[in-house]
């Protein structure tokens, strides 16, 4: 069996360390672009580690400050108005040292003039450029990952490449090199900030900013049908890993054996207990998740998505689909366009 396509997992340790760091470095200042349907979670959960750097230091190392695109109020998935210092157009990239574009899971994908200029001005000025959730869309159309590699949430994994074949969409949570950073959701979304401080203040500040927010050491399953646990095996992070990377062409349990040297009954013992679900259903949603997005963002027939999703024919994905999600994919398809 050739291993070459799959990708392991990236584990990041944490410690402990004292307060009161002594900081050399001048301050930075960081603006976090809100785009509507932003998600707050991701937004507080960065903001939060850069503030907390502050309260580890001798002097504050940190200003943070937002911006939208017409620099009015902008609502968050979770309803909540959130308000900006300035407008995107009026931002002085010369005077900020972290660029932070922050999406959602409804954010709207597509070409913002204002957004794409200041991304090429702050690119120009070699400052920080880094996105949250599927904020990586607009950073992608800036060309910045046709050599480097990204993350972004599943959600926006297939429009990205649709539209930006040449963007580099790894599996990893979280990336951080070349002056640019993308995760794909909130716990990522704190990992990034935290190695971020490590290259800007050392590794004392990050762990120090760890001691603090407890973050968790280990990497949750980027799936929305996970079943929220913070830990899972090695071996069954793999497996999933490998079914995420494979759902236009399903693998066959036997590879996730060959793989990991675990039989079947072990494998099925490793989804029971920490997804409590079995590893058919679970590789059939994410499957059906990957439709669902298919359904939402593109103009692909139904055939089509199916398709894509590893079905051999659209009865059966149309049946999966209904099943798991309670409507079938052109009912789904046209309640979210008259919901848009």
């Amino acid at each position: 069996m050739n291993n070459s396509r799959f990708s392991s997992p990236i584990k990041h340790s944490t410690r402990l360390a004292s307060k009161d760091i002594a900081v050399t470095s001048a301050k930075k200042k960081a603006l976090f672009v809100l785009l509507d349907n932003f998600s707050m979670v991701s937004f507080t959960g960065a903001v939060d580690v850069l503030v907390t750097s502050n309260l580890i230091t001798t002097t504050p190392v940190f200003d943070v400050e937002t911006a939208s695109v017409d620099g009015e109020k902008v609502i968050s998935d979770l309803g909540i108005e959130v308000a900006v210092n300035e407008r995107v157009d009026a931002v002085q990239v010369k005077d900020i040292d972290i660029l932070v574009i922050c999406g959602g899971l409804r954010t709207p994908l597509r070409d913002s003039p204002p957004i794409q200029k200041l991304i090429n001005k702050a690119l120009e000025e070699e400052i920080w450029i880094g996105s949250l959730w599927n904020g990586t869309y607009f950073l992608a159309a800036a060309g910045m990952f046709d050599l480097a590699e990204c993350a972004t949430h599943p959600d926006s994994r297939d429009l990205i490449r649709e539209r930006y074949p040449n963007t580099r969409i790894g599996n990893a949570s979280y990336t951080i090199e070349n002056k640019s950073f993308t995760c794909v959701g909130p716990n990522s979304a704190i990992h990034v900030m935290q190695d971020l401080i490590e290259k800007l203040f050392g590794a004392d500040m990050k762990r120090g900013v760890n001691g603090i927010l407890n973050v968790d050491e280990n990497r949750s399953v980027n799936s929305a049908f996970s079943s929220g646990v913070n830990y899972i095996p090695k071996n069954l992070e793999i497996i999933i890993e490998l079914m995420e990377n494979n759902l236009e062409e399903p693998l066959d349990i036997t590879d996730f054996s060959d793989y990991t040297s675990l039989s079947r009954r072990q494998i099925e013992r490793l989804f029971s207990k920490y997804v409590n679900t079995s590893p058919s259903r679970y590789y059939l949603e994410l499957r059906l998740n990957k439709g669902r997005q298919l359904l939402r963002k593109t103009d692909y027939s139904i055939s089509e998505v199916a398709i894509a999703c590893g079905f051999t024919t659209q009865t059966h994905f149309s049946h999966s689909f209904k099943m798991v999600f309670g409507s079938s994919p052109t009912q789904f398809r046209q309640a979210d366009r008259d919901n848009s």
